[in-house]
């Protein structure tokens, strides 16, 4: 008789009849495959990464994919990138599911008269193409923002076929803030922002934290910028604007004006300067202009002048400082308007050249307007085969569809079938960004390299190719030099590009030697670039028109303020689980978007919380449910781009409101569109979806502030005493259970509060390290989402528009409540202090969920169907898990051991800060500090021991956690 084990046991008793019987049908295991002829430079069961460059947004961050036996698993920022420095967004944190989306265009189809669906191959679909441009059919090329050697292609491919009309088209074009530099200095361009050292930003309805121009490479900055460093100066952030987005939030002081009337804060300390003579550099001859704009002007509430002149003194006084405008989105004079002024403001205080760096300008800056949009679209003729390559007007554009139809041949290329896609005769499926070589250079000077991080998923082509077949096909072959051969591939072509490259920067080097190290690298970067001339220009203020005065509307009238998420940007990303299931930092809202009202609107409406409301402007109308807050000013209505897909795939088809919809009417005096609001009436169940009940604290005091005068004073050591989750901080008179002896590591974690901006970049980490189930909408409405990181806002006691965040994971406590009460001891502690979950103990009582004090235990309700291919992206190193079974933070305990198993095989002490958790690594701001306990030396011992903001969340229930917070800081002085 075989012994009897735990397992034999369950099978005797009839256990796993009864688990066949009533559980649904079990995923089967994947049919293996030998490698027969395996991957070069592939070890099985080891990994490596790739360096290439994010393409989620015109950012161009640097990105490191990690790979495992042929397939890529997570993405991470690359730390010898100076755009992002290592940090990555969740949008970039969301490629893989980019990769993976079982949506994704797989074959080429053809669409005869628009409509069906029918299959061919590529050599149909080159053939048809191509004899229609040989025939003598016009060229127009409409594509997201390229540059480099896809940039030179298209353009070669254009002008072969004798055409100019290639547009490089995005959804958030910054038009209003290229068209003021041009009209101040001459450079219609978005220049680099500095921001790490200074001492004041100002931002006018500037999202830079979130979703503007390079909102990663901006937050690190932030970070640096705002983080607390020990002494009694501290670098201060003030926003002017109508809505409590998450960058107002981290504000040190937030202005809540109506929209538009940022532009009169702007004038009106524009006025301060000259009057006080406060600035660096001479704007004498526009005083009288700007007296004569503000004169007029009506007040403010909640605007003093006696704090503009302060705030005036300090933006001119410090020694680095910035004014930032042009929110992301807006196209109308007065959002060009308040960039103007901003663009004097910088001028007056000194400003260009040091924290405005026209020499590192920005790709956006070639990027189409609307009016070049709006001619190219009214260009299209039945001659025309227009080509549109990964960008989807039809969805960001209501005026876009008649005159794109108007066009013979419409061939889209892309990776979903979006609603452009849905339009076109001929949809040609181009690989993703991670399976293609390419280059992009972001800013002027740091060059990106793009590389195929793992073979080809489908049947698809890389775009630069297909442009090559085609004109070859037509036959116009393209060359790159004039008179020079036919270039084959576009490998070939992005070769030749980086040839010349390495002749002007390293030609001492071997090229073979500077590609390689280009390639490990991400890219090459030049320290320095030239700046070009910024000539000042007083004409500028004649753009600038009187300040009028806005009688109260009709009941229902407001300014529509659209604004882009963090998660969803333009809408690109919206097919993604990860995204959709990301709250949203202010509201800790997910799947779908709302409108957000002031409670004087909801009153004149009678409107209440959550009922569905219609928004209409002159261009077209939604419909969305609404939320009542004092986060937006009067006569205001706010919603997030990014969602109302009708087509895409399908977690974006139906999801929300596209207000999208809503611009483009051409008013004068608005940064977006003004509009009608009225109730329909209803509600929709979990709609909005909350992920969490409240924001307030309730005396609590989760996230805790210090004043600055306080801490300031405070010496290292100074602070509250912190019972350390080691024998030294077991006391019997306070203890059940007997201390706890570690032999070789206490794994420990330190969060530092006054840098956590919100942006959830280090939760959607977490998600794709740790296979955590995406389980929609309706289980999120009921309180099942599965996040093992929640980082949740609460309100500042006393403040009502002041926001921390509580980056909440598994404490690791040493004194776990969750670990006695569990009957199998699933829940458990560990050698080195980690507070473990064996999922095949588990048998799903709950009681250590119900025991946690901190509420980060999951339990799993469903089986998930990973839906293919997503199953490819699941880390290998970590188990996926089933229904009935408890799971929650492990500190990547993957990573640990991977660490140890390093140092063991070099003979070798782990390295302080070797070990990064996910969300350590992913966080742009360096939130997080990973460490031992045991090395008296290590960053995370000094934090907890020394640091005078420290503190342990509901240390008065002595469950001695391992996560240390950092307190934010109170800038009063």
């Amino acid at each position: 008789m075989p012994k009897m084990t735990r397992r034999n046991f369950l099978r005797l008793t009839g256990g796993t009849g009864v688990a066949l019987a009533v559980d649904p049908p079990r995923k089967l295991v994947n049919k293996l495959i030998p490698q027969v002829i395996p991957p070069k430079n592939i070890k099985p069961g080891e990994w490596a990464f790739f360096a290439t460059t994010c393409r989620e947004c015109p950012a161009g961050c640097g990105m490191h994919l990690w790979h495992r036996d042929g397939r890529v698993t997570k993405a991470e920022g690359n730390p010898d990138h100076p755009v992002n420095r290592g940090g990555l967004c969740p949008r970039g944190q969301s490629a893989l599911q980019g990769l993976y989306d079982p949506d994704r265009l797989q074959k080429i189809s053809f669409r005869p008269q628009r409509s069906g669906n029918e299959s061919a191959g590529w050599d149909d679909a080159i053939a048809a193409i191509g004899s229609r441009l040989k025939a003598g059919g016009r060229v127009a090329l409409m594509s997201s923002l390229q540059t480099g050697a896809l940039a030179e292609v298209m353009k070669h491919f254009a002008a072969a076929f004798g055409s100019d009309r290639l547009l490089f088209y995005e959804a958030f074009s910054y038009e209003p803030l290229k068209t003021a530099h041009d009209e101040v200095f001459g450079l219609p361009l978005i220049p680099r922002y500095q921001m790490q050292e200074c001492e004041l930003i100002v931002s006018f309805a500037a999202d830079f934290l979130e979703s503007w121009v390079s909102p990663v490479s901006f937050a690190s900055q932030f970070g640096e910028m705002h983080g607390y460093r020990n002494n009694r100066v501290m670098n201060r952030m003030v926003y002017i604007g109508p809505r409590l987005s998450m960058t107002a939030a981290n504000a040190d002081e937030f202005m809540q004006v109506p929209p538009g009337a940022e532009r009169l804060v702007a004038l009106k300390m524009l006025r301060i300067i000259l009057e006080k003579d406060l600035g660096k550099n001479n704007l004498s001859s526009i005083g009288r202009t700007i007296e004569g704009l503000v004169a007029e002007a009506p007040e403010l509430p909640g605007v003093e002048e006696a704090r503009l002149v302060e705030l005036c003194r300090t933006f001119c006084s410090a020694r680095s400082s910035v004014a930032l405008a042009a929110p992301v989105g807006s196209t109308g004079p007065m959002a060009m308007e308040t960039a103007i002024v901003a663009a004097l403001l910088n001028y007056a205080a000194g400003r260009i050249g040091q924290t405005v760096d026209f020499s590192r300008h920005h790709a956006l800056s070639y990027v189409a307007g609307d009016g070049q949009v709006r001619r190219f679209l009214a260009s299209l003729g039945p001659d025309d085969t227009l080509f549109i390559h990964d960008t989807n007007p039809l969805f960001s554009r209501g005026d876009a569809a008649l005159p794109i139809s108007r066009a013979g041949m419409i061939v889209y290329l892309g990776t979903l079938e979006n609603e452009t896609a849905a339009a076109s005769d001929w949809i040609l499926p181009i690989d993703y960004p991670l399976e293609t070589w390419g280059d992009y250079e972001p800013e002027q000077g740091i060059r990106g390299l793009m590389q195929p991080t793992m073979p080809r998923l489908y049947d698809t082509r890389a775009v630069g190719d297909i442009f090559l077949t085609l004109a070859q096909a037509a036959g116009r072959p393209l060359t790159k030099r004039e008179g020079g051969a036919p270039v084959a591939s576009f490998r070939e072509w992005l070769t030749l590009g980086w040839q010349e490259l390495h002749h002007k920067i390293s030609p001492a080097q071997p090229f073979e030697n500077f590609w390689k190290s280009a390639l490990s690298r991400g890219g090459v970067w030049s320290r320095k670039e030239p700046a070009p001339n910024a000539q000042f220009s007083a004409t500028a203020v004649g753009r600038l028109s009187p300040e009028a005065k806005q009688p109260r509307g009709e009941a229902g009238e407001v300014q529509v303020w659209p604004w882009g998420s963090i998660m969803l940007f333009d809408g690109r990303t919206a097919n993604r689980g990860w995204i959709q299931e990301a709250p949203d930092p202010v509201t800790f809202i997910t799947w779908g978007n709302w409108i957000d009202i002031n409670g004087r609107t909801a009153a004149d409406l009678e409107i209440q919380d959550g009922e569905m409301a219609e928004l209409k402007t002159g261009a077209g109308a939604i419909r969305a449910p609404v939320r009542i807050t004092d986060e937006v000013a009067g006569q205001t209505a706010a919603i997030a781009f990014g969602q109302g897909h009708t087509a895409m795939g399908r977690i974006a088809g139906g999801i929300g409101a596209n207000p999208f919809l809503l611009l483009g009417a051409g008013e004068r005096d608005v940064s977006f569109a003004r509009g009608t609001l009225r109730r329909v009436g209803g509600k929709r169940v979990n709609d909005p979806t909350y992920t969490t009940l409240t924001r307030q604290q309730w005396h609590r005091e989760l996230v805790q502030w210090i004043p600055l005068s306080q801490v300031s004073r405070m010496e290292p050591g100074d602070g509250e005493e912190l019972t350390m989750p080691l024998p030294e901080g077991y006391k019997p008179e306070r203890d059940l259970y007997p201390k706890r002896e570690y032999l070789t590591h206490r794994w420990a974690m330190v969060i530092d509060m006054q840098r956590c901006i919100g942006c959830g970049a280090c939760a959607v980490a977490c998600y794709a390290e740790n296979n955590i189930a995406v389980i929609g909408k309706g289980k999120v409405g009921e309180g099942r989402e599965m996040a093992w990181l929640r980082v949740a806002p609460y309100h500042k006691p006393g403040a009502t528009r002041r926001l921390g965040w509580l980056p909440l994971l598994c404490q690791h406590c040493d004194a776990a409540p969750c670990e006695p009460v569990c009957p199998v001891f699933a829940a458990m502690h560990n050698e080195e202090g980690l507070n473990a979950q064996i999922y095949n103990r588990c048998i799903g009582t709950r009681y250590c969920s119900n025991n946690c004090p901190y509420k980060v235990r999951r339990f799993n309700w469903v089986n998930i169907n990973w839906r293919k291919p997503l199953d490819m992206q699941l880390n290998p190193e970590v188990t996926v898990r089933s229904r009935g079974v408890m799971e929650k933070c492990t500190f990547c305990v993957q990573r640990i051991r991977n660490a140890e198993a390093r140092a063991a095989r070099e003979n070798r002490k782990i390295l302080d800060g070797e070990i990064q958790p996910a969300c350590a690594q992913s966080c742009p701001t360096r939130v997080y500090t990973f460490g031992d306990l045991l090395d008296p030396a290590s960053e995370v011992s000094r934090l907890t021991r020394e640091d005078p903001r420290r503190y342990h969340l509901l240390e008065e229930l002595n469950t001695k956690p391992a996560v240390t917070f950092l307190r934010r800081v109170d800038g009063d002085l």
